[in-house]
């Protein structure tokens, strides 16, 4: 009986240090892989700002050797790239409105012809009918 109550006690014993064991496991295991991602991102935040950096310097080096026509020419690109695909797309959305607008007056003339003609269908039987 003895025995058996030390062995009872022993796999209790045997089964709380797996418990604590996995939660330490599993605890590690969170400090790590946040350790991990934190180091990552500061890494590739620095990589990042290095590498902006190097971006501007390079585009302020240009920036002072080009002329005046360069300049014109970067602010034509600029205005080309930008502003004649918004205008071309608001062109189009005008284009698209006007086409609605003449498919719902042609199906609002066909519903009002319809209803018209409904009317005058009723106003023309209620005239003939029992009820009269």
């Amino acid at each position: 009986a003895v025995v058996s109550t030390q062995s009872t006690g022993d796999e209790i014993w045997r089964q709380m240090v797996n418990c604590h064991q996995g939660t330490m496991d599993s605890y590690l295991e969170e400090i790590i892989t946040r350790s991990v991602s934190k180091t990552a991102d500061e890494q590739a935040r620095a990589e990042i700002h290095a590498k902006a950096e190097k971006i501007n310097e390079i585009a302020y080096d240009i920036e002072s050797r080009r002329d005046r026509l360069q300049s014109e020419d970067i602010v034509a690109a600029l205005v080309y790239s930008f502003l004649l695909p918004e205008v071309e797309k608001e062109t189009l959305r005008e284009e698209v409105k006007k086409e609605q607008r003449r498919h719902i007056l042609a199906a609002h003339s066909v519903i009002h012809g319809q209803s018209a003609e409904i009317e005058r269908e009723r106003s023309s039987s209620s005239g003939t009918g029992p009820e009269s």
